[in-house]
């Protein structure tokens, strides 16, 4: 009796496996017709979109072979002007210290103060009155 109401629940529980799968099922059956769909749509249209691939991929290769070929340019350009501009600041190092020495320097450094004197005279001066 007891194999008889285990045999009766298990055929039950089996049952309602079935019925609870049987809606799955039928999603997954429309699942594959819209898949086949879609396949049946693509293949047609799948070599021209390859071959539009093909040349976007060369499209970008040729583009980006041409901005580094422009930023090769620019970096050899920037290193030239890096050692132009280092040759001038080291030819400015060494001369500057003769520069500042030199009485054309010490004169006009000395117009340049009196120059400034007399302007800070002129307006105290003429701001009193």
């Amino acid at each position: 009796m007891y194999l008889e109401i285990g045999l009766v629940i298990l055929g039950i529980a089996f049952f309602l496996l079935i019925i609870f799968c049987i809606p799955i099922l039928l999603e997954i059956r429309q699942a594959a017709k819209d898949i086949t769909v879609t396949l049946e749509t693509l293949n047609p249209r799948l070599p021209s979109i390859l071959k539009n691939i093909e040349e976007i991929t060369t499209n970008i290769n040729s583009s980006t072979a041409a901005v580094n070929r422009e930023v090769q340019n620019f970096t050899y350009t920037a290193e030239r002007l890096n050692l132009v501009a280092k040759n001038v600041v080291d030819d400015l190092q060494e001369i500057a210290p003769v520069v500042m020495k030199s009485a054309v320097f010490q004169t006009v450094k000395n117009v340049f103060a009196v120059v400034k004197g007399i302007r800070v005279f002129l307006e105290e001066f003429l701001a009193k009155r």
